[in-house]
């Protein structure tokens, strides 16, 4: 049984899972960005290693998803496999830094794994516009005081619209589970009112 945190790159998702999970006593499980050797050569060079950034990305995210499915804790998930196909896969497919033949093979093997893994049982969905985004993004990198997380400042401001766009395309068909919809730039959710809130909605939803 878990929750996911879905959004784009800068949506707060890392920080929403920690509070949640520290609210409903459950375990985090946070998203395997440092873990992947491609990430900086990436945003250097998006043609060159976009199919084995996501093959990693993919990879880890299925392993996670088998860890869901065969254990009986209660989780919240940063991030879930379908939005490493349906929305950031698929962007770089339509943005011609992918192969036709690569994009293919990459959905072949989405498409087994995605069977053998837990469907969460809510989706919270943190919305953004692509400025406020990229805004969040800058500030993070300016506020820490260790190495940059993984050259995020590389982060073109197209790259960032067009996922955007195709979030809200996938929310708007995603059906596996209920979606709270967050607006971030609304709601802000360091505000212990709001989160309170959301996590109000949330056990309406699950209990």
């Amino acid at each position: 049984m878990y929750i996911a945190v879905s959004g784009n790159i800068g949506a707060g998702k890392t920080t929403l899972v920690e509070k949640l999970a520290n609210q409903l006593g459950w375990i985090a499980e946070y998203e395997a960005v440092d873990q992947n050797p491609y990430l900086i050569d990436f945003y250097q060079d998006m043609r060159r290693w976009a199919f084995p950034l996501q093959i990693c990305f993919l990879s880890h995210r299925f392993r996670q998803g088998l860890s869901l499915t065969s254990s009986a804790q209660k989780m919240v998930m940063d991030r879930t496999i379908y939005e490493d196909a349906e929305i950031f896969a698929r962007n770089l497919f339509q943005s011609g830094y992918l192969e036709e033949r690569d994009y293919q093979n990459y959905l072949f093997l989405y498409s087994t794994m995605v069977e053998l893994v837990a469907k969460p049982v809510l989706l919270i969905y943190l919305k953004g516009n692509t400025s406020t985004l990229m805004q969040r993004v800058q500030q993070r990198n300016f506020k820490k005081k260790i190495k940059k997380k993984n050259n995020e400042e590389l982060i073109p401001f197209d790259y960032l619209n067009n996922l955007n766009i195709l979030y809200d395309e996938w929310i708007r068909n995603f059906k596996l589970c209920p979606v709270i919809t967050v607006d971030i730039v609304r709601t802000d959710l360091k505000d212990e009112e709001n989160f309170y809130e959301l996590v109000e909605q949330i056990n309406l939803l699950i209990n």
